[in-house]
């Protein structure tokens, strides 16, 4: 059975149907790509949620001082996106605790601040900051950045 083009667009069933699927993956692709970037920002309302729970953290549990931030504690909060259905959880890095119970106390106020109606939280414990610091004395330009750090331990409280 021979398939003949379309007499206004020259185009088979074929080409069409491929056209089709064509344009709506990339229209698909276009909209998860504006709601990823959409979903990374992050508002001042995060922000706060997260320095309050650093703030419980560091008023019940002992954490060293940071290396990065001097005068702040080696706890940091952070929003992250899971993929692919796009959905928000807190990330939360704390430095310089190594002891198991002082963890597990570090995670239990974690959980009794979030409460059970909230999202996920990743806690992640580490040895010590890996900061790198820079200065330029020619321009008097200082800073520093984060190297390479593995977690030695990862709680997920849901």
């Amino acid at each position: 059975m021979a398939v003949y083009p379309d007499i206004l667009t020259g185009e088979t069933p074929k080409t069409s149907k491929l056209k089709t699927w064509s344009w709506g993956g990339g229209i698909f692709l276009l909209a998860y790509f504006y709601a990823y970037f959409n979903a990374l920002t992050t508002g001042d309302v995060n922000l706060a949620k997260c320095h309050e729970l650093e703030k419980a953290v560091t008023a019940k549990d002992a954490i060293p001082m940071s290396v990065s931030s001097p005068g702040h504690a080696g706890i940091f909060c952070d929003r992250a996106i899971q993929l692919p259905l796009l959905t928000h959880y807190e990330k939360v890095y704390v430095y310089g605790v190594t002891d198991s119970a002082a963890q597990d106390s570090i995670v239990a106020t974690v959980r009794d601040f979030h409460g059970p109606q909230h999202g996920k939280i990743e806690v992640l414990f580490f040895v010590k900051e890996n900061w790198q610091p820079w200065s330029d004395p020619a321009s008097g330009a200082s800073g520093g950045k984060r190297g390479p750090e593995t977690a030695v331990r990862v709680a997920w409280i849901k």
